[in-house]
């Protein structure tokens, strides 16, 4: 007897895995929606680069200096910064008096005891930004905890909305959370452009928009995995990656065109308001539907996809979906809870939550860097993410010959080592250029890993638990995220081998968990928490996924299961 999700296979197979509706799909929600809410989702972090700074001491014009550096040496005192390298302070000052404006600046001499904090205000490297919410209203020096802070707000709002909306998402439907998603993201995003002023009031919508980031772009991957033949699956990954990237790369082009946060946010923002009115083209998914009982909509949705697909009649109607699909009744679900029903369903949430926050961490810690860098931060945020495209094409070919295991294992090991080479060096300044081209390195792995952990968690949990196991990964992850900005700000204001550090560390266990998740290649996606707690128990440690079956087979299987779905009860089995 054929299991349920191979049933629901063969069903699928009647009316297009493969055909215009899927193409259609991908092409307007797993590239267009996620190109425009990666630029929603990400602005947030451009918004808020802190450009150099100094203290603003008056009294430059009086002595006619034209050379800015001549009056900051004059004014500020030096300190080491992050390389151990001596500069000028940022958020200090010679007290420059009015008696000292009446001499000479020749004649100036100032002690320890005359260094005080700035007085006059602050000057700004305007060279790529005209305005931000920091140079605005100051987030800097004593205020400099601002910015680290929205960061972990927002991180504290993707975890409160990844536990909400990741439970929608099985129980209410992926449609429905997508929808949401895409409303609750305007949201916080436009309300943020207007408050900057009011930083609770700002804090607050920043953080609403960020509840959904996690279900805006998980709803129409796995909608589109569950309606798809399993050998799509990697590549509508891949598929997700390119809308990613290329929504990624537009964004900091957007706030170089701009210089202006405010119009910036806008442009980043208000596309994806365009895909709340394309209802006829965003289905939900029949697979889901089936799990929960409800063939009648199951059997609406399969037509709609047939009907793009060019079948005007499909062998089978309702009665028949429901008699060959009894295996997926409605079974009693219990949350998150129910993910670990079992020892090796216990084992690989355990894991997968392991590789998810390694992902997570590193890859935030990345982002965040990338635009702190010395030069052009919109050229170093467009840099990384550049690299993710060839990543996701390597990762989407490794993935489906290599197996997804092997694939992340050895993307989290060169990553390892790169992040330990980069301990060694990034200090010096003479190792500037180098040590670029490293962190990009470790960012192309990043995004291999992330593309591989992301495959295996929706073809590890079983359809019934899908997107909750996807978003107990993504909590997981958004709550050691949460250090991610602070160990940005280590390395910014402190010693730039912490986050290198940080991140060396935290892969070698990705290492670990990645070698001792199963392989999910060539496997069928588990239907019900019994097949999700037998899957990989047959699967050797030292081996590589093959294809179960020749295409010539798996053509007469699936005429074989077309039969077998219109025969008369008793001629069934």
């Amino acid at each position: 007897m054929a299991s349920a999700d191979d049933s629901f296979d063969a069903i699928l197979a009647q009316v297009g895995d493969n055909g215009k509706f899927q193409r259609r799909f991908n092409l307007l929600f797993n590239l267009g929606a996620i190109c425009f809410a990666s630029m929603t989702y990400m602005s947030i972090i451009l918004a808020l680069n802190k450009p150099p700074h100094n203290c603003h001491v008056p009294g430059m014009e009086r002595y006619n200096i034209s050379d800015l550096d001549h009056w900051r040496n004059l004014t500020l005192p030096r300190e080491e910064d992050n390389r151990g390298q001596l500069g000028y302070s940022k958020c200090q000052m010679y007290n420059v008096t009015e008696e000292h404006l009446k001499r000479p600046y020749t004649e100036w001499r100032f002690e320890a005891s005359d260094i005080i904090d700035c007085a006059y205000g602050y000057y700004y490297d305007r060279t790529y930004y005209d305005r931000t919410p920091i140079t605005e209203y100051d987030w800097i020096c004593d205020k400099g905890f601002r910015e680290t802070n929205i960061f972990v707000y927002t991180r504290l709002g993707e975890l409160v909305g990844t536990i909400i909306f990741g439970h929608l998402g099985d129980t209410l439907g992926r449609r429905f959370v997508f929808y949401v998603s895409v409303l609750v993201i305007t949201a916080g995003r436009l309300v943020c452009m207007f408050t900057a002023a009011y930083y609770v009031v700002f804090c607050v919508a920043a953080v609403l928009g960020s509840m959904t980031a996690h279900s805006i772009f998980q709803s129409p991957l796995i909608i589109a995995m569950e309606v798809s033949k399993s050998e799509r699956r990697g590549h509508i990954s891949m598929i997700q990656c390119i809308g990613w990237t290329i929504g990624m790369c537009t964004l900091p082009m957007v706030f170089w065109a701009t210089k202006d946060w405010f119009w910036s946010l806008m442009i980043a923002t208000l596309p994806i308001v365009i895909f709340l009115f394309m209802p006829g083209y965003l289905i939900e998914s029949p697979r889901w539907l089936a799990t929960r009982g409800n063939y009648r909509g199951a059997m609406r949705q399969l037509r709609r996809i047939a009907t793009v697909n060019g079948i005007r009649e499909l062998p089978f109607d309702e009665g028949v979906l429901e008699k060959r699909l009894a295996q997926h009744k409605t079974e009693t679900i219990y949350g998150i809870a129910s993910l670990f029903n079992g020892w090796r369903m216990t084992k690989n949430t355990l894991l997968v939550i392991l590789c998810w926050t390694v992902c997570s961490v590193t890859y935030f810690t990345l982002v965040l860097l990338s635009s702190r860098m010395d030069g052009n931060p919109f050229l170093n945020f467009m840099y990384q993410a550049v690299i993710e495209l060839p990543a996701a094409f390597l990762c989407q070919k490794a993935a489906d010959r290599l197996g997804r295991r092997a694939t992340n294992a050895t993307a989290f090991i060169c990553a390892t080592i790169t992040c330990a080479v980069l301990v060694m060096i990034v200090r010096d300044p003479a190792n500037e250029t180098v040590s670029t081209l490293l962190a990009t390195f470790v960012k192309f792995c990043v995004s291999i890993t992330f593309f591989a952990v992301n495959l295996q968690s929706i073809e590890i949990y079983p359809t019934c638990l899908r997107q909750t196991g996807l978003a107990v990964g993504a909590i997981a992850a958004t709550i050691f995220g949460i250090f991610g900005p602070y160990v940005v700000l280590l390395g910014t204001d402190y010693d730039v081998r912490y986050p290198f550090l940080v991140m060396c560390l935290s892969m070698g266990v990705g290492v670990l968990a990645a070698l001792f998740l199963p392989e999910t290649l060539h496997q069928s996606l588990p239907n019900t928490i019994q097949e999700a707690q037998q899957f990989g128990k047959e699967q050797r440690f030292w081996s590589l996924p093959k294809a179960p079956k020749t295409p010539e087979k798996s053509q007469e299987a699936d005429a074989e299961e077309a039969i077998r779905l219109n025969a008369p009860d008793g001629e069934a089995n």
